[in-house]
């Protein structure tokens, strides 16, 4: 971080605190298996809110004295950690009962993990990368949630759903108690105050501690204490993970507005506010010292649900923060269309060529038009966010649990080509392949339901719930598809390692017979060994995929727009399967457990990263790359598809003007989503000999940017490789 003098104080009153940190893990569990001995004959539902009212009583709260925002309880939820199942208290009855619906989807996977087919975590459901209703929280408050539950519990004769609205009641009852503890802690440290001016902050927090969130907010500030009050304590007590603030600039703005004309508040005041929010992230998980994972999003940009640009002073402040701050663990996912000005295009680019490449741009104008054409309202489609990385979830309207199961495509095709001793032809083939694909899709599809369909019986949300539209009008939480949009993704990696493996195999083997394909399995079985020749011809005269080859692009698109219908399937919570290509670091570690493929890839090293092509494939021209994804229909993925584009580091004089043109190029061929890595080989090389020198060095991983020289070196090395070319 670099810090001006009034900010410096926020960050080391946070890492003193970090550094310290109790999160009274041990204490919590003992009271929460006593409570649940007690009452673990209780529906779920109960049982969840009793979780709720003992927590929201025994978390010890903390206040800072530099910081304005209440938030932190110690909740058993570790430094490192954003909530979900990295909390153990919160999310204790998801833990105690795995054995009757997460083992054995864990078990069923297990020999597919080994071989590097899937890499998954031991859940059929995601509890990270939501993002609760905001939007309701602003509109009603949490007492507004409180009274459509009570009316709705007076009318309801059923007793699941009677259970529901009670545990909504009981639930959102004990995070307003919690809210009255933070509001009498800061009574008492008023109290106690050595100056006028301390006594002044903690009454502050104490009248908004009281107010909000159990009211809706009037204030730009009551409006951010209320999303960070939520994401930071419901995703400890209840056990999920919240890994976005939300759109913010949209929903601040008009508190903004009407603080400056009343005078309420200064753009330095709120600029500061803000500056608060990304320097307790980047403090919490100790960006600078270290790498963990954040799961911290913010979404600008984009429009509201009329389809209005947002591209506001709040959007400009956010910006401002990030570029003076040059903060690495809070994502920006910057939404983008052909609409918003050129201005905000240039300030993107400003971030990139100062070397902070915290930022995603995700196309509306692609993004929007896939969600409605998945059937979708549009009014809830232009409100969609990013989940954690660049997963994309309609922010109050959908739950898409996703995240949390990878598929190699190539390895797919391998188990394909090493089952059949010949095909006739390159059709019978591709045939064969997409038929395994589908299959094993299937197959992870029925896994997912069978233990997603007692998600609900074992662990409800009802916090979340609360929030989401439909859950409250229907009677049923999230887990059972109260839920408007009740989706599941499952990501599939490889995308160029597997175009290319099949462009490859059709021209070796059936265009130009150079080799039979019992040959070609043999050769790629030995990893190339003692045919290097061969595999420089793969890689240097056989066209590739990013390349811009008229035939290659239209071959591309063809395999993607027949891969997005192996989705579609219905979930346990009778929602859709969404068709997605989002790689995280995932990548590396499916390619490391890989062979070597018919697109020359040597055994054992990455696959592809999301729409970007093969980092040993040579590019001229990093338009190349957006010419050739201008042949993919990407409204058939309704998830994020992520390219990158490496580019030599540059002076914001030459770089903000390529940048620019860039952002407008990919708009013009109507990409899903755009990040950059301005990259310098010989200084990463000198900075994994001398890390103490090269401290400051920033890189894009994958959907996430973190300090260089805090990266393993296996995922150093990855990052070198790409700015090879």
């Amino acid at each position: 971080m670099k810090l001006a003098s009034d900010l410096k104080p926020i960050a080391d009153e946070f890492d003193m605190y970090y550094s310290n940190f109790d999160p009274d893990t041990d204490r919590l569990i003992q009271l929460v298996s006593e409570m649940y001995e007690d009452f673990k004959s209780q529906p779920s539902y109960l049982l969840k809110s009793s979780l709720h009212e003992l927590l929201s009583r025994e978390c010890k709260v903390k206040l800072f004295k530099e910081s304005p925002f209440f938030f932190e309880i110690s909740s058993g939820r570790p430094r490192y950690s954003w909530g979900g199942l990295q909390s153990p208290v919160g999310s204790y009855l998801h833990n105690i009962t795995a054995s009757k619906w997460l083992d054995p989807y864990a078990d069923a996977l297990a020999s597919d993990r080994a071989e590097g087919m899937i890499h998954c975590w031991n859940n059929p459901v995601g509890f990270d990368h939501h993002c609760p209703g905001y939007d309701r929280l602003h509109s009603i408050g949490v007492k507004g949630v409180i009274n459509q539950a009570e009316t709705a519990l007076k009318k309801s004769g059923e007793r699941k759903k009677s259970d529901f609205y009670t545990s909504v009641v009981r639930s959102a009852k004990a995070l307003i108690h919690l809210a009255g503890r933070f509001a009498q802690k800061a009574a008492e440290l008023a109290e106690a105050a050595e100056t006028e001016t301390e006594r002044m902050h903690y009454e502050k927090i104490r009248t908004t501690a009281e107010k909000v969130p159990l009211n809706p907010p009037e204030t730009f500030y009551e409006a951010l204490c209320t999303i960070l009050f939520f994401r930071e304590c419901v995703g400890s007590i209840e056990g999920i993970g919240f890994s976005t603030l939300g759109h913010l600039d949209r929903m601040l703005f008009p508190y903004y507005e009407a603080d400056l004309a009343a005078g309420r508040i200064t753009e330095e005041e709120a600029l500061k506010l803000i500056h608060t929010l990304f320097i307790y992230t980047e403090t919490r998980f100790n960006a600078e010292r270290s790498y963990h994972e954040t799961s911290t999003t913010i979404i600008i940009g984009g429009c509201d649900k009329n389809g209005n640009i947002i591209y506001n002073d709040v959007t400009k402040l956010i910006l401002k923060a990030l570029l003076e701050g040059r903060y690495v663990g809070t994502k920006v996912n910057c939404r983008i269309s052909s609409k918003h000005p050129r201005e905000y295009f240039r300030k993107l680019a400003e971030i990139q060529t100062a070397n902070i490449p915290s930022i995603v741009m995700q196309n509306d104008d692609v993004i929007i038009a896939a969600r409605v054409k998945l059937g979708q309202a549009l009014e809830d489609a232009r409100l969609y966010v990013s989940g954690g990385c660049h997963e994309v979830v309609l922010g109050g309207t959908e739950v898409n649990t996703r995240a949390d199961t990878w598929v190699s495509l190539p390895a797919i095709l391998l188990r394909s080509l090493y089952s059949n001793e010949c095909f006739d032809d390159y059709q019978s083939l591709y045939a064969s392949f997409m038929h395994d694909a589908a299959a094993y899709y299937e197959r992870i599809v029925s896994l997912k339901n069978e233990g997603e369909k007692h998600w609900c019986e074992f662990d409800p949300l009802p916090l979340y719930s609360s929030t989401i539209t439909g859950c409250l009008e229907s009677g049923r939480d999230i887990t059972e598809g109260g839920a408007k949009y009740s989706s599941t993704a499952i990501s599939l990696l490889g995308t160029a390692t597997l175009i290319d493996s099949l462009y490859s195999l059709k021209t070796l083997i059936f265009d130009e017979k150079r080799l039979t394909l019992g040959e070609f399995k043999r050769i790629i079985a030995d990893d190339y060994a003692n045919y290097e020749d061969l595999r420089q011809y793969i890689i240097h005269r056989i066209p590739k995929y990013g390349t811009n080859n008229a035939v290659l692009n239209r071959f591309a698109a063809n395999i993607l727009s027949d891969i997005a219908k192996i989705a579609g399937q219905e979930n346990a919570r009778g929602g859709k399967y969404l068709p997605a290509f989002y790689p995280h670091d995932v990548f590396r570690l499916l390619g490391h457990k890989l062979g070597a493929t018919p697109d020359g890839r040597k055994a054992h090293t990455p696959l592809s990263r999301g729409a970007s092509p093969s980092e040993f494939i040579e590019i001229n021209n990093p338009a190349d790359i957006i010419r050739s994804i201008g042949a993919i229909d990407f409204t058939d993925y309704a998830d994020s598809f992520c390219t990158e584009l490496t580019l030599p580091r540059m002076s914001s004089e030459r770089g903000i003007p390529v940048i620019t043109a860039l952002i407008e190029f990919f708009l013009e061929m109507k990409g899903s989503s755009l990040q950059f890595n301005m990259l310098n080989r010989e200084m990463l090389i000198e900075a994994q000999k001398n890390p103490a020198e090269h401290a400051d060095i920033i890189v894009r991983v994958c959907g996430y940017s973190a300090y260089f020289i805090h990266l393993s070196r296996e995922t150093q090395d990855e990052i070198i490789a790409r700015a090879i070319r």
